[in-house]
């Protein structure tokens, strides 16, 4: 297992236990045409690739499910547009960044801020002391932040290529490469400052969360509160970690295929941050703010149920988050939190009003 939160485009969205948040990150693409085909699943018939004038209606139902982009999903195709008419964007280094950049901040251990400039920082400390008490969890958490200021910075950088670039063989080559790179990022706009090259959010079995600041810059975007956006993402991550604590004895999701099971093990996490975010014990997050993380939901929701990421549709999100909002008024006994245990017999009993 391994989950990434909330992301997304047509089908992107957060990651199942150990998997990177986008499925665009894991192709290589060649062309520019070949990105956009790749990444949006534009249909055979559009016309006008080669001038990069994408349009919505180039779009194609992309499920069984005649499921739609969202809100969420146009701003992605903002980025791929802007990626488009930058003269000095450079596809094949996006590729190297994105690699970079998911490799390093899988490894990183040392010192952490949240948000582009730390704005997030308090609520970082106050969400995971929380959530440590709330599902009381016996493995250690250890919560990355991912910042596309990581790509522009020389130290960073070459510390980053050092590390995981084959090609180099000690540190004087890594800085030479570094600075070279800085020089192209200079003359982009997009290089790196697309929140694209901050949009992992995932989880790995050693208790490691990743955040990064592109995403919650994306989803904050389409008009949700940011530290909304933020609580969202850090309370889906966690229960990934619950997931992973009790694989032994929660195994409904073995026997699907790799789509249906990604698909349980997101829902559920969706399902239980709402549980938390709207506890008295949790996040205490009233009906008026809650449906900010409803339009959250299924914003991220995507429309890929073939993927083997696949983390459900739009409308099941939205059906998860209000199964989790329901549970704390049908539970809810002055103050107390059910168990994991609890939590996840009630997702498995309700299945039926998600999907």
């Amino acid at each position: 297992m391994g989950y990434c939160v909330l992301i997304f485009l047509i089908g992107i969205t957060g990651c199942s236990p150990e998997e990177p948040i986008s499925e665009i990150k894991n192709f290589k693409a060649e062309t520019a045409e070949n990105f956009i085909a790749a990444t949006l699943k534009i249909s055979s018939g559009v016309t006008n690739h080669e001038s990069g004038n994408y349009t919505i209606s180039d779009f194609e139902d992309l499920s069984e499910e005649n499921c739609s982009i969202t809100e969420f999903g146009l701003v992605f195709f903002g980025y791929f547009q802007d990626f488009l008419q930058d003269p000095y964007f450079d596809f094949n280094l996006m590729n190297y960044y994105l690699d970079l950049h998911q490799k390093y901040v899988t490894h990183y251990r040392g010192e952490n801020y949240f948000g582009e400039n730390g704005e997030y920082n308090q609520l970082a400390q106050k969400r995971i002391r929380e959530l440590t008490m709330f599902w009381n969890l016996r493995r250690e958490i250890i919560v990355n932040g991912q910042h596309t200021a990581s790509l522009d910075d020389l130290q960073i950088l070459a510390d980053m290529i050092e590390s995981f670039d084959n090609s180099i063989r000690n540190r004087e080559e890594a800085y030479n490469k570094a600075a070279s790179l800085l020089k192209i990022n200079a003359l982009s706009s997009n290089l790196p400052e697309s929140p694209y090259f901050a949009l992992d959010a995932f989880t790995k079995a050693n208790g490691l969360l990743v955040i990064g600041d592109g995403l919650i810059e994306s989803i904050a975007a389409i008009g949700v509160d940011d530290e909304i956006v933020f609580t969202a993402i850090i309370a889906h991550e966690w229960w990934h970690q619950a997931q992973y604590e009790y694989s032994t004895n929660w195994n409904e999701s073995q026997g699907l295929s790799k789509p249906e099971a990604s698909r349980f093990i997101e829902l559920e996490a969706d399902f239980a941050a709402a549980y938390f975010m709207t506890h008295k014990r949790g996040a205490t997050y009233n009906w008026k703010r809650i449906e900010d993380f409803f339009k959250l939901s299924f914003n991220i929701g995507d429309c890929l149920p073939q993927s083997n990421t696949h983390h459900g549709t739009p409308e099941q999100r939205l059906n998860a988050a209000r199964l989790g909002y329901e549970l704390v008024d049908i539970a809810q006994k002055k103050g107390f939190v059910l168990s994991p245990e609890e939590v996840h017999s009630f997702f498995i009993k309700n299945l039926e009003r998600v999907y």
